[in-house]
């Protein structure tokens, strides 16, 4: 870097503390991740000297606790430094704010461009490039959703604000919990969480999910677009036709909040894990359509958004997190959470639909992944409505559909390597999603890929993904002819013809592991 790089790095880094850098906190509280197995008990012994109080347990599977300071009697930042020293803390962090990243309803367009985009609008009107969209229809052709071919019933988590579980496009998509009866009071199945029969409200710590607010008219949007039950002649088609919907509130306000909601979508996995799929959701993929701009994940202050994407990555659910509505370089603004560098993460911004990356959105070749239409997107609403919103919160929910989709569509041998292996298989399909990408010129060098969402080509590649014998593990072997036949099938050529494949020098009677297919896949991407 040269004197003048670090010059301008520097006066880039000074305006954002100065213009808003530093993201706003609760003044009193701080969520502090103790050491496994410690108690409650154990946490007011090691507490007691520092004017702390607990309020609550935020995370189980990390430990993760909301402490409350006495300001009459200590300083935040304080307390926070002494705790740290602590042996049995991991560290501690203030308990930042957050908010939808939404922005105004405005009706415009008629039709549902992103899914397959004519060039025209519902009344014949030039509007648009055609073909600038995710090639849904070509998707359908291969699977509409629902179940994997092990006969596993597809879950994506929608980390919102809300939801109309009454809309008729969505009611029959609702993920609910059969061990749980909602209203009673009574944790029926003992799994930590009581009346959640119907998902989890983070905001209120209960069952009782919000539908009739704004922030329902985001999550009941979001809802639609991955999964509106389609084909049934009534409003919009959702990505994922048969799918369920895990509705859990809690995608803005705190940090707090928004980790309670993560950890329900967690421990719901983890259960079914655990048990066998007798207990819990097999959980996929999680929407996130919130987050704070300007802020760098990785810093010291804000270490628990990687812990926990990583730790639900571990558990094979893949994170896809919308990054800022504002044109910023997130590589060098910061954004939270798109900043943050879990291998189980796929950030988006926003295209419009003519194939562009919309100016109000971010970028950054190290921190966002790839773009999804989300300028104008018709989707449910609630009140049994719909509505046309605009943001990157309405292209992150279509690259959620798509890794549930690709689920569905998954061939026996990837399917089987993702119960064995979720957390490795995980990253199979965020590697196929991204390679699957249509290039735009717009996205060039700005983003991770250079491409927009291409449902067709990623839900295609996980269908013929390479076939074998036994688990599918590291060392299964796979012929180069059926790579190369991959790669094309992947990058839209078309299959190359046995003469075409006997022209080159290359031996395609050769066997390749399939743990150097994947390094080869992600050195292309690189």
């Amino acid at each position: 870097m040269t004197y003048l790089h670090r010059i301008i790095l520097s006066s880039i880094v000074i305006v954002n503390l100065v213009y808003g850098g530093a993201a706003q906190f609760v003044e009193n509280e701080l969520l502090v991740r103790f050491d496994e197995g410690l108690t409650q008990a154990d946490i007011e012994i090691i507490i007691m000297d520092d004017n702390l109080e607990i309020v609550r347990q935020v995370s189980r599977p990390l430990n993760l606790w909301l402490l409350q300071v006495d300001l009459n009697k200590n300083q935040l930042g304080k307390v926070r430094r002494n705790i740290e020293d602590v042996p049995e803390i991991k560290y501690a962090q203030n308990n930042h704010l957050l908010s939808l990243r939404n922005t105004p309803d405005d009706p415009l367009y008629t039709s549902q461009w992103n899914l397959h985009n004519t060039g025209f609008d519902a009344n014949g009107n030039p509007s648009g490039t055609e073909d600038s969209d995710i090639d849904a229809p070509e998707a359908w052709d291969i699977t509409t959703g629902g179940e994997t071919v092990l006969g596993k019933k597809i879950v994506a988590a929608i980390v919102d604000g809300g939801c109309d579980l009454d809309h008729p496009d969505l009611q029959v998509n609702i993920w609910s919990n059969p061990f749980d009866t909602l209203g009673n009071g009574i944790d029926d199945d003992e799994n930590g969480w009581v009346d959640d029969s119907l998902g989890w409200n983070a905001y209120g710590h209960n069952g009782t999910i919000p539908q009739t607010n704004l922030d329902a008219s985001h999550g009941t949007h979001v809802s639609g677009t991955v999964g509106a039950h389609s084909n049934n002649a009534n409003q919009v088609a959702g990505i994922n036709w048969d799918i369920q919907l895990m509705i859990v509130a809690g995608a803005s306000s705190t940090t707090a909040i928004a980790m309670e909601a993560y950890s329900y979508v967690l421990e719901q996995k983890q259960a079914w894990l655990n048990s066998g799929g007798l207990e819990g959701a097999f959980v996929v993929t999680a929407n996130s359509s919130f987050g704070a701009n300007n802020i760098f994940c990785d810093s010291t202050e804000y270490p628990v958004w990687n812990d926990m994407y990583n730790t639900m990555g571990e558990a094979g659910i893949l994170s896809v997190a919308s990054t800022a509505n504002s044109s910023i370089n997130v590589d060098v603004s910061g954004d939270l959470p798109t900043s943050c560098t879990s291998p189980y993460l796929i950030t988006v911004t926003n295209s419009n639909k003519d194939d562009v990356k919309v100016l109000g959105a971010g970028y950054g070749a190290v921190s966002i992944d790839l773009a999804a239409p989300g300028y104008g997107i018709l989707s449910t609403n609630y009140n049994a409505s719909t509505s046309t919103k605009y943001g990157t919160s309405m292209s992150t929910p279509q690259v959620t559909g798509a890794v549930a989709l690709m689920h569905a569509a998954a061939s026996a041998e990837l399917a089987q390597f993702y119960e064995d292996s979720p957390a490795l298989a995980s990253q199979v399909f965020k590697t196929l999603l991204f390679t699957a990408v249509d290039p735009l010129e717009s996205l060039e060098g700005i983003t991770v890929t250079g491409g927009r969402l291409n449902l067709h080509h990623a839900v295609l590649a996980a269908s013929i993904w390479p076939s074998g014998s036994g688990d599918m593990n590291q060392d299964l072997s796979v012929n180069i002819q059926d790579v190369v036949i991959l790669v094309n099938l992947i990058l839209g050529n078309i299959t190359p013809t046995p003469e075409l494949l006997a022209a080159g020098d290359l031996n395609y009677d050769t066997f390749i592991t399939v743990q150097d297919l994947v390094l080869l896949v992600n050195s292309i991407l690189q």
